[in-house]
């Protein structure tokens, strides 16, 4: 009975401490702008940043989509849920219909606090 007890541990262990590598989830909205003026119907992606070069699974991404007020909530695991906390790659696509007259695809680096995050993004031309 011992042996299966530490087996047991040790098995649970395994799986539960991988995941918590990452602090957790924090909320995250904000909006999009060009020139001043917001941008619609933009897919924002917040992929967290490996920490080693071994960390071959940082997490999973945080995605949204922006309003006709050019504001998106972040959701990783369920609607709304925020991103993970730490050093994100951000992403913003528009296709080709959007009428902002920006690049098309930008990226730069955010980080996600714990506690409420409120992201502002102005495009470049």
């Amino acid at each position: 009975m011992g042996k299966w007890s530490r087996r047991t541990v040790v098995t649970i262990a395994l799986v539960v401490v991988p995941g918590c590598a990452r602090e957790g989830l924090a909320p995250v909205k904000g909006r999009v702008m060009f020139n001043g003026k917001p941008v619609k119907e933009a897919q924002v992606t917040f992929s967290p940043v490996p920490r080693s070069a071994g960390d071959k699974e940082p997490g999973k991404a945080a995605t949204g989509f922006t309003n006709a007020d050019g504001a998106f909530v972040l959701s990783t695991y369920k609607a709304y849920d925020g991103a993970l906390i730490g050093t994100h790659h951000v992403m913003i696509s528009l296709d080709d219909t959007n009428p902002a007259r920006c690049k098309r695809l930008q990226q730069f680096d955010r980080e996600v606090k714990p506690g409420d995050n409120q992201v502002e993004i102005e495009l470049q031309p």
